[in-house]
């Protein structure tokens, strides 16, 4: 009997088809958003690993990845998040647009005992156990990337200017972990970087920046440098290109950070009418973050000079390897998935043009 068992299990492995003994798991990920091609790429990223996993053939996943139609609505995502509670999966992978509208619900899974594996910008603040990890770019270091990329460009200006001079921040939300802590990093490192040279620095601007930062901010009358961080009502380019320009009309504006793709679209929106942004020593630097067809031809172009990438495919890799992890009762860990400035001189080499997104 031994024999033949042994004889079964052998052509079992011949033929390919351990598959048919794997372990399944199925997993909902709720993303925070769903149209833009940042998250269009998590998903491929997803995907890939899903399709990595099952042509092992020791676990057999299956997966459903939802997200809102805008990164604002909040509402359309608790009504997801709790169909993806009722589907009863093995883990559920959870970016949350509003972290303070899910504590309810994220109790639910934890009383269930479901795990909840965050991504990109996770879910600060949840309760205690229930989120076991997050895969993402560590945000705050992220916007300080940003910053130091920036700085290069214009602390020679900055130093030969008569007067106080302006950098704009153009934040799509004040509530989001991904976006507030770029912003508040990209605002601290740029009075770290001023500090060394003596200057100080003013924070104008969304209550929510001007409060929240580590950094000691001066008077406006005292300052070499003003920042002025903005946000729109909602979280579309458009709105976004509307602060922008406000920002680009300031006489004394030198340079502009847009924290996101969606921040970054609206300020290269914005120059589309007002064309002052570019490389120059006379134009404002622009500076984004992410990806996608619109930045990467800002860039080419001249309009932006730079900005940080992600690696959203990364992330949904990751995600998937945390999800099934954690439904298999391992212990896990958060995850940065890291970034990186690039501009026209290395967009093209392929530590950066590999993640990179259409």
């Amino acid at each position: 009997m031994k024999k033949l068992v042994a004889l079964i299990l052998a052509l079992v492995m011949v033929l390919g088809i351990s598959a048919a003994f794997a372990d399944e798991y199925h997993f909902e990920i709720v993303s925070k958003g769903f149209q833009s091609t940042y998250w269009q790429a998590v998903l491929k990223g997803a995907k890939e690993e899903v399709d990595k996993i099952n042509a092992e053939g020791t676990d057999k996943i299956t997966m459903n990845f939802v997200g809102p139609d805008s990164e604002s609505d909040v509402a359309q995502q608790v009504q997801q998040f709790t169909s993806a509670l009722n589907a009863a999966p093995a883990a559920i992978g959870f970016a949350a647009v509003d972290q303070n509208a899910f504590n309810d619900l994220l109790n639910d899974a934890l009383s269930k005992k479901i795990p909840i594996i965050g991504f990109d910008s996770g879910v600060p603040g949840a309760p205690e156990g229930a989120v076991y990890a997050n895969a993402s770019t560590n945000n705050y270091i992220a916007g300080t990337v940003a910053a130091d990329g920036m700085w290069a460009k214009i602390v020679a200006r900055i130093e030969a200017a008569p007067g106080t001079v302006r950098i704009g921040e153009v934040n799509q939300d004040a509530t989001g972990e991904s976006v507030t802590q770029r912003g508040l990093g990209f605002i601290d490192r740029i009075i770290e970087l001023a500090a060394e040279k003596g200057w100080k620095v003013a924070v104008t601007g969304n209550e929510f920046y001007v409060n929240g930062i580590k950094g000691e901010k001066a008077a406006e009358a005292d300052a070499k440098i003003i920042i002025e961080a903005k946000v729109p009502a909602q979280s579309t380019v458009e709105l976004c290109a509307n602060e922008a320009s406000v920002l680009l009309n300031e006489e004394d504006l030198i340079a502009v950070f847009g924290s996101n793709q969606v921040a970054a679209e609206g300020v290269v929106a914005a120059d589309n009418n007002l064309f002052k942004c570019g490389t120059g020593d006379d134009t404002v630097i622009a500076v984004g973050f992410d990806s996608g067809a619109t930045l990467k031809a800002a860039i080419r172009s001249g309009v932006m000079y730079g900005a940080v990438t992600q690696s959203p495919v990364g992330i949904g890799r990751v995600t998937i390897d945390l999800l099934l992890a954690s439904a298999k009762g391992e212990a896990v860990e958060d995850t940065d998935t890291g970034c990186a400035f690039y501009t026209l001189e290395n967009i093209d080499t392929p530590e950066i043009a590999d993640n990179l997104y259409d």
